[in-house]
């Protein structure tokens, strides 16, 4: 009965995992914002340009007209990338390194979310029994989410100013949801590194409960001798 007791008499968890899940939230919530703002690329407002702002799902024009399109037809206001309104030039706005982009975001996002169920799930001290491999698991993906970020951040800042894409690419700037996709990737590798440190700690805190649990029933068997 006393080694029952003590196997399930499992310590608090670390402050470096709490540090890691409070720095992990906030991360995600950069990772929402840039996934989800319409600014990841702006035009200079003194340009007067057709092009406005583009994020990973939005595209805003005013009076663009599509030089290879044969119509005299106007593109006005902000739409998804995928509507009805951009239909005809989705080829032209949807090259495959865009594609690239917006795939590794939303990767990102979902790994995001998966390290802070992870985290969460050994700081509530469920599954204890699991504890190391549950924090391997939010080790591995966020080191994912940040392999994500990285790819999408590189490919889209060496693109996005590609001559054949929008046009007068001179006339545009890297916009905040770029910036913030930035500074999130940057919080995400501190995160899996403490993570990383993580492991370790909760390896030798399984380490000296396992030897506690031998001290005592040994110490039990010893009395009933």
């Amino acid at each position: 009965m006393a080694s029952s007791k003590y196997l399930h008499d499992y310590p608090p968890s670390s402050g470096l995992l709490l540090v890691s899940g409070c720095i992990g939230f906030f991360a995600t919530i950069l990772v929402l914002f840039s996934f989800s703002s319409p600014f990841w690329l702006e035009s200079y407002t003194e340009t007067y340009s057709n092009f406005k702002r583009l994020g990973l799902w939005e595209v805003c024009f005013d009076e663009f007209r599509f030089p290879r399109y044969q119509y005299d037809k106007r593109f006005h206001g902000c739409h998804s990338i995928y509507s009805q309104e951009y239909r005809v030039i989705q080829e032209w706005i949807l090259p495959g390194w865009f594609m690239a982009v917006q795939a590794f975001m939303t990767l990102a996002f979902i790994f995001c979310l998966s390290t802070l169920g992870c985290i969460s799930v050994v700081l509530m001290r469920y599954h204890l029994r699991y504890e190391i491999y549950v924090i391997m698991a939010a080790c591995i993906l966020e080191s994912l989410t940040a392999f994500c970020l990285l790819m999408s951040i590189a490919i889209f800042g060496a693109r996005c100013f590609d001559r054949d894409w929008l046009l007068y690419p001179n006339f545009n700037h890297l916009s905040w949801s770029f910036a913030v996709a930035v500074i999130a990737d940057f919080f995400i590798i501190i995160v899996a590194i403490c993570l990383y440190f993580e492991i370790n700690k909760a390896r030798e805190r399984k380490r000296k409960a396992n030897t506690l649990v031998m001290k005592m029933d040994s110490a039990s068997s010893f009395r009933s001798l």
